[in-house]
């Protein structure tokens, strides 16, 4: 059963994370898929659960939006995933965009 609230999009994009618990922790990895409610990044070096994390996601210019994007996801870790091919965390956060007009922002929000 699917607990998510928001639809999840399936994108191969480079992402930058980090989190920081005695020491600051990054990574330079790719996105599995992502959401207006969070994102799932394909990594071995994973973020405990809980652990406040954020994951910046680049968009290459397209047509809707002609310059490139880099929209950021601030939230917790739900979830660790270590079985078989697949490793890497899922993130239930908000995503926070300062460069995005605002008709676009309504255009992929809808």
């Amino acid at each position: 059963m699917d607990r998510r609230t928001f639809r999840r999009f399936s994108l191969t994009l480079p992402v930058l994370f980090r989190w920081a618990d005695s020491v600051e922790h990054y990574g330079v990895r790719r996105c599995g898929n992502a959401g207006l409610g969070g994102v799932f990044v394909l990594t071995a070096k994973c973020p405990p659960v809980g652990m406040q994390v954020e994951v910046e996601l680049d968009f290459a210019a397209f047509d809707l939006v002609p310059h490139d994007v880099r929209l950021r996801c601030i939230g917790r870790v739900s979830r660790v995933e270590t079985c078989y091919q697949l490793s890497g965390f899922a993130v239930a956060g908000q995503f926070v965009d300062e460069t995005l007009p605002d008709s676009v922002s309504m255009v992929t929000a809808s």
